[in-house]
């Protein structure tokens, strides 16, 4: 691989929700619709994806999500906001990355591994037990794990930083929002350092000074310690911190379609 390190912003469609899933305060009945992301990060040690987003098929009558999913949370997006359609925008296949981080494994963000199957796919320990043995859909889709567990998939458990390459660090934050959650610390000669946080922080809403909990979390105090660790860390290094499901923050970004960060 040729070239500096380059950072791609993959829109990946839409997610409706009940606001008090981003904020455990927030009045009752109010419906937002959240980005659905992913990022690529260009490297000339090898090609990183962060997060997979939703299954092309995860809706409709013969969708992998369950009705009751699908209601609660509808995914919205034409194909071209598919996994697999924005990396062919940008020349690129499954087979072309040497890592996949999956911040967690919930169907917004894991939704697309079965598509990486000569690619190692990282994950928090905690996480890839919880979502193996789930027993229901409440967090984890069946469907979508039924579809991972026959395909011999190259699972890498994480359970504490792995660096990948001198741009590139998996941040391990344990349970919180999920099991265990991932982030991904990426440094840019121009655009600086940038955390990836992912659902570790919600939005901005949830973040510093105020640290106002999210309505969907399996660990209050771990999610409370994880996003103090995160805005310490941000201030030390000066960084950007991107949010998981930010509909104001994530309007503002350069997307792949018009450029890059570097």
């Amino acid at each position: 691989m040729k070239g500096r390190v380059k950072l791609h912003v993959l829109d990946l469609g839409w997610l409706g929700m009940d606001r008090r899933v981003l904020l455990a305060d927030a009045p009752p009945g109010e419906r937002v619709d959240v980005p659905v992301s992913a990022y690529v990060v260009e490297h000339p040690a090898g090609r990183v994806l962060f997060d997979t987003g939703c299954h092309p098929h995860c809706m409709g009558g013969e969708g992998l999500w369950p009705p009751a999913f699908q209601e609660a949370f509808p995914w919205q997006g034409g194909a071209e906001c598919q996994l697999p359609n924005r990396l062919a925008a940008l020349g690129l296949t499954p087979d072309d990355f040497s890592a996949v981080v999956l911040s967690h494994m919930h169907n917004d963000h894991a939704g697309c591994v079965e598509f990486f199957r000569r690619t190692p796919l990282l994950v928090h320990a905690h996480e890839i037990s919880a979502a193996l043995g789930a027993q229901d859909d409440t967090s984890y889709v069946r469907a979508e794990v039924a579809r991972w567990r026959g395909l011999g998939l190259d699972w890498q458990p994480v359970i504490r930083d792995r660096k990948l390459n001198d741009a590139v660090t998996v941040l391990a934050w344990g349970s919180g929002h999920a099991a265990g959650m991932l982030g991904l610390h990426v440094r840019l000669p121009k655009s600086g350092d940038i955390l990836l946080v992912s659902d570790a922080v919600y939005c901005a809403e949830n973040f510093a000074p105020h640290f106002r909990p999210p309505g969907s979390l399996q660990d209050a105090a771990g999610w409370e310690h994880t996003a103090r660790h995160i805005a310490a860390l941000a201030e030390r290094l000066r960084a950007q911190v991107w949010f998981g499901h930010d509909a104001t923050q994530f309007a503002t970004l350069r997307h792949a379609r018009d450029g890059y960060y570097d």
